[in-house]
C-alpha cells in the first residue's frame, strides 16, 4: 500500500526537481509521515506528508507533522505541511492552514477501503475475433 502511495507523492514533488523523499512510521503500523527535502533559490524547502488509510483523519494530528525541521547549515526553511488520505475520506477534522490530497490508488466505497485499479482500455481492433 505503502508503494502505491510513495509513487504518487513523488509523481507531485519530483526528484528531477530536486525533491528527496524520506519515510518515518507513526504509532499506527498504516499511518506513516513523508518527509520531502529540498534546496530552492538559497531556501531550504521542507514538506510533510502525513499518509493515513483510516476513513476519517484523526483529530490530534501527530505532533511530528506540525513540527518544522531544524536546517544544519543555518539557512532559512520554508516550511509547509499536507495530509494524503484515501479518496471519500472524511477530512473535515483537518485545519483549514493544512493542505489535503487525495490518493489515485485508493478510495473508499461505502465502509471499505478499496485499491483503485486503472481501467483496461480495449478496442474492436485488439479484441480477438470469434470464428462464425
Amino acid at each position: 500500500m505503502h508503494d502505491f502511495v510513495a509513487k504518487e507523492i513523488k509523481n507531485i514533488y519530483s526528484s528531477y526537481d530536486g525533491w528527496k523523499c524520506t519515510s518515518r512510521p507513526t504509532g499506527n503500523r498504516y499511518d506513516s509521515i513523508m518527509v520531502l527535502e529540498r534546496r530552492n533559490g538559497g531556501h531550504h524547502e521542507c514538506i510533510k506528508v502525513f499518509v493515513t488509510f483510516e476513513r476519517s483523519v484523526p483529530s490530534p494530528l501527530p505532533e511530528d507533522l506540525t513540527t518544522a525541521e531544524r536546517n544544519r547549515d543555518g539557512m532559512p526553511t520554508r516550511f509547509t505541511c499536507a495530509v494524503m488520505v484515501p479518496a471519500n475520506a472524511d477530512t473535515s477534522s483537518v485545519p483549514p492552514e493544512i493542505l489535503v490530497c487525495t490518493m489515485r490508488s485508493f478510495a473508499f466505497e461505502g465502509k471499505e477501503l478499496t485499491w483503485v485499479k486503472k481501467p483496461v482500455r480495449k478496442t474492436e481492433s485488439t479484441l480477438a475475433k470469434v470464428p462464425a
